[in-house]
């Protein structure tokens, strides 16, 4: 819910169904500061809450915690409260560590200021200028195509194959983008299956397809670090507050498999449980996308290098990583091993404002991929969260709060771990059905990783049980931008999202579990 990015349509052909864009839909809401709504006196309430409750609970907390680890305590819980609430714009309140702490003696404004240039930011910028060079090509638009072209044009195979592109797009670009691609898609199969056959597309139909995108999208971004916020925010936690750094092929080797599988369920829920469609074949399905296959033509150059960018970055995000630690590659080139994850984002960013667009001889000006106008699309405000989180995590190392939380939940040691981790898995899942979950990550990482420190459990289970848990949200239109744009179109209700959700969300909390005593040991040698 805090991705802003919208992807451009002007260049789409008229002539294809799907290249239409939905209104407003998945749009981010006007502040309503100043609306004249009565409704937004609450808001008022909501705005002094976050000092007030801070200011308390610094003065409550006991004299054993340095002034210090309490101002940051206080500061920590108004930050999460407006985060919570948006009771100010998301970016705003993640600005106020740039005041709040060398207020308070916590660490001067150089060193609170250093995390909003955290390598993760970049790394998320580059993914972003990725995603809307493959918008801006139509690269997208083909992939999906192709995928469902592949999968089947039965009922449930469509559901499937829109539901593997809207995985597969997810996981490089934003998740708010990728909803408004492949929603339109979703509805203009729907319309033309209803205009050849209405038995063939009842609400069942409707519900499974539009959904699968839904849940396509949110489960897809859980396969790289650039998928969606949340994935980053863990890796900068990580990296700032536990020493402990997840490459990108690293977390590919968890995420992939959970993603895979969790996509696999989820479509033999919708498509075999919940919401069967109520045709076995569909009518005019496959003729649908030969058409709007035709109408895309043959490979544009722009989209072709587009995609031998993406090619090269995650060549370098994946293989190189491996071929860095082999005996002769660190004897022989041995700066393959100093090359980090944002220094390839950067570079393949960089690569679609320099590459030119289309031939010199169709176009001798040279223009590039992208034009620098295309950063006004960049959720800036989104990199200020990732600073702001990653701000408030390290002074509550610096202050000693994190120690201090850790001490006094060191008593809860014969506690099972397996049962303080469901229990953290379940609050940050139901919180994050209401709120945003990047958010909710950026509060809870720091607060949960102390606590797992405390009781001696490895704070990587606590942190990934924390990022999986709040991008598993089904239930609620306002849970995640996919399910928003996909309740936006008109074609399922509030009563059918939730119907289907409430199994994924049981489904994913189980799949946690397993992935912290599978994946998780296997990848990076640790044990819970």
């Amino acid at each position: 819910m805090a991705e802003t990015a919208r992807p451009e349509q002007a260049n789409e052909k008229p002539d294809s169904a799907l290249g239409q864009e939905t209104p407003a839909v998945g749009s981010e809401p006007s502040d309503a500061g100043g609306s004249g709504d009565p409704d937004a006196r609450r808001n008022w309430w909501v705005f002094a809450l976050g000092p007030v409750a801070g200011l308390l609970l610094a003065l409550v907390l006991p004299d054993s915690l340095a002034f210090e680890g309490r101002a940051v305590a206080g500061c920590a819980l108004w930050m999460a409260i407006w985060w919570v609430t948006e009771a100010v714009p998301i970016p705003v309140t993640s600005l106020l560590p740039l005041v709040l702490f060398p207020l308070f003696g916590m660490a001067s404004i150089e060193e609170v200021a250093s995390p909003y240039a955290n390598s993760v930011v970049f790394l998320v910028m580059g993914g972003v200028v990725l995603g809307l060079a493959t918008e801006k090509s139509r690269l997208h638009l083909r992939i999906a195509l192709l995928t469902i072209r592949l999968v089947g044009t039965r009922p449930s195979q469509i559901v499937l194959g829109l539901m593997i592109a809207s995985a597969f797009i997810s996981a490089w670009v934003s998740n708010t983008a990728t909803a408004v691609i492949m929603v339109p898609i979703a509805v203009s199969i729907l319309n033309l299956v209803r205009s050849i056959d209405e038995s063939a597309a009842g609400t069942k139909f409707a519900a499974s397809m539009l959904l699968g995108v839904a849940y396509g999208v949110t489960i897809g971004s859980t396969a790289t670090l650039i998928g969606q916020p949340p994935m980053a925010l863990m890796k900068g936690y990580l990296a700032e507050s536990q020493d402990i750094d997840i490459s990108f092929g690293q977390w590919m080797l968890v995420g992939v498999p959970w993603a895979v599988v969790m996509l696999g369920i989820a479509w033999l829920v919708l498509a075999k449980i919940v919401f069967r469609p109520e045709a076995d074949r569909l009518p005019g399905g496959l003729a649908l996308i030969r058409r709007e296959l035709a109408a895309l033509g043959r490979m544009t150059a722009p989209e072709k290098r587009v995609a031998w960018i993406f090619a090269v970055a995650i060549l370098f995000w994946i293989v190189v990583p491996f071929l860095a630690d082999l005996p002769w590659t660190v004897e022989h080139l041995p700066f393959l091993g100093t090359i980090d994850d944002a220094q390839v984002a950067m570079a393949a960013a960089i690569a679609c404002f320099v590459v030119p667009g289309t031939r010199r001889r169709e176009d001798p000006s040279g223009a590039p991929l992208l034009s620098w106008s295309a950063a006004k699309e960049i959720p800036w405000g989104l990199l200020l969260l990732f600073g702001g989180g990653l701000s408030l995590s390290a002074m509550f190392t610096a202050t000693g709060f994190s120690q201090w939380v850790g001490d006094q939940v060191a008593g809860l040691t014969a506690v099972p771990s397996w049962l303080i981790i469901v229990a953290v898995a379940v609050v940050s899942l139901l919180l994050t059905e209401l709120t945003s979950n990047t958010a909710t990550a950026a509060a809870f990482l720091p607060i949960f990783g102390s606590i797992a420190v405390g009781m001696g459990i490895d704070p990587l289970f606590m942190t990934i049980t924390v990022t999986l848990a709040v991008c598993s949200a089904y239930m609620l239109p306002v849970a995640t931008p996919s399910n928003a744009v996909a309740f936006g179109s008109g074609e399922i209700t509030i009563r059918q999202m939730v119907r289907a959700g409430v199994w994924l969300n049981v489904v994913s909390l189980a799949l946690v579990m397993a992935a912290l005593y599978t994946l998780v040991p296997l990848v990076f040698g640790v044990s819970l």
